[in-house]
């Protein structure tokens, strides 16, 4: 601070916790800050605050007194022609960067004026310096007369005279900016000789931090507005520090250019034997589907932004563009190659399965040919060794359907001797059948004729190959009078 008893002007954050706001505090006479006015810049995000730098001015304690703004829009450089460029860059134009312009412009209200400050370099020092002009009278004298309310303002009048102004560096090494007045012309007849009266400081910029106001030389200024010279200096020393000593990207929120497609693309493991061998494995029921088709990117500028004004985003929406059609290229290269990919391990895959289901068929082919010629050679041999017959069975048997005991058959006739003994004994007789009053029947008819001998015993499966005409008579089952 050079003396606590001048107006000392300090730039602050704002109250409001807003990053691209800040407040202008008020320090004189050594009593404690006060804000005196609000410092306002558009919201970064925004896409009507791209490439492009703005700040206004307003009051402290009524936001929507709008004192004065500064609109800044820079100028490009060409796109370069070079095809070595072009190439390192993706395939387009390098992006154009922006260039300070010589000159902005301030916007006052109440009443409307612009001053336009230039930038120029001190012809003694060599130092930058801006200069800005601004008319002694800026009100309308009041009158009655209708012609004098039809004439124009003497803001924008040519007639009205004007004082000098300019910004320039205290020294080639330091950070200070001096504002002073430029000396009038003593000269009767107006030319331009060094009979000029010496520039009168009215404020100092101190290390881009603190404006100090010269109260005392402020006075001899003559100027129907001082609220307008002191807005005026304010402003122009705020675009003097963030345009003409800052970062120019950030300053005018140029965004970055689009990440090259080379950058995008991942690096690839050399895992193709690994995978190959890992699809050999899977049967065709296992095997995953073929991908289906991604659909192609829209490319299309969004009808809600408003039309590009200056060249960088005309050369944003070109290289998005661009950007684009390269990553659906990319892309639809890459499906390809998976569906070919894809075609040639399904063809494989088939190609194995047959050459599988022909090796087996030969397997199965040998095998029957070798069992035919066991067969031919068991044949051979069994016609030159052929087997006796087996003995026949006899034809007696059982009674077809009872596998049992036969009731039905006659007692077995033992042959009789032919000595006296034996026709002499009566226990060597066959005994008689008993007859019973309960059967039908003679029992004379079933007893075996004297001196035939008996015949042997039929056999059960003799029996079946038998007719009824050739088989003996049956014998009757006794039957119960009971039950």
């Amino acid at each position: 601070m050079l003396d606590e008893n001048l107006p000392t002007f300090y730039l602050r954050p704002s109250g409001d916790n807003i990053k691209y706001h800040a407040s202008v505090l008020l320090f004189q006479y050594g009593s404690e800050a006060a804000p005196a006015y609000s410092l306002r810049h558009p919201d970064p995000a925004l896409p009507g605050s791209k490439n492009r730098y703005a700040v206004a001015l307003y009051d402290s304690y009524n936001p929507e007194i709008l004192y004065g703004e500064v609109l800044l829009i820079p100028e490009w450089t060409q796109p370069s022609l070079s095809q070595e460029e072009i190439r390192r860059n993706g395939g387009v134009p390098p992006a154009p960067q922006p260039i300070l312009p010589s000159s902005f412009t301030i916007q006052l209200y109440n009443p409307d004026q612009q001053v336009v400050v230039q930038q120029g370099v001190s012809k003694w020092s060599a130092t930058p310096q801006w200069v800005f002009e601004m008319p002694q009278q800026s009100f309308r004298q009041p009158s009655v007369s209708s012609i004098d309310r039809t004439q124009s303002d003497p803001t924008a009048s040519e007639n009205t005279p004007k004082l000098r102004f300019k910004w320039k560096k205290d020294g080639k090494l330091s950070k200070d900016y001096v504002c002073s007045l430029s000396g009038k012309n003593t000269n009767p007849d107006g030319s331009k000789k060094k009979n000029n009266e010496p520039d009168i400081t009215l404020s100092i910029f101190k290390h881009l931090k603190e404006i100090t106001m010269y109260e005392p030389n402020l006075s001899r200024v003559e100027m129907e507005d001082p609220k307008g010279l002191e807005v005026v200096m304010l402003l122009s020393a705020i675009v003097i520090r963030e345009v003409y000593n800052g970062h120019v990207r950030e300053t005018f929120n140029v965004s970055d250019a689009p990440r090259r497609l080379s950058n995008e693309q991942p690096a690839r493991k050399n895992s193709s034997d690994r995978t190959h061998r890992h699809r050999n494995d899977i049967t065709p029921s296992q095997a995953p589907p073929l991908p289906s088709p991604r659909p192609p990117l829209q490319i299309a500028a969004p009808s809600s932004r408003p039309p590009p004004t200056d060249p960088r985003s005309q050369w944003e929406i070109d290289a998005e563009t661009a950007r684009l059609k390269k990553q659906v290229e990319r892309e639809e290269r890459e499906r390809r190659r998976a569906e070919h990919a894809e075609t040639k391990r399904v063809k494989r895959m088939l190609e194995d399965e047959e050459r599988k289901a022909r090796q087996k068929q030969l397997e199965i082919d040998k095998e029957t040919e070798r069992l035919k010629r066991e067969f031919e050679k068991e044949q051979r041999q069994a016609k030159k060794n052929p087997k006796p017959p087996l003995p026949g069975r006899p034809n007696a048997g059982l009674q077809p359907g009872f596998a049992g005991f036969n009731y039905s058959q006659a007692p077995v006739q033992r042959p009789h001797s032919a000595s006296p003994y034996h026709a002499a004994n009566p226990y060597t007789q066959p005994p008689a059948a008993s007859a019973s009053t309960f059967f039908a029947g003679t029992p004379s008819s079933h007893r075996p004729s004297e001196g035939r001998r008996p015949s042997a015993k039929p056999c059960y499966f003799s029996r079946l190959g038998q007719s009824d005409h050739s088989r003996p008579p049956k014998l009757t089952k006794k039957q119960s009078a009971v039950f």
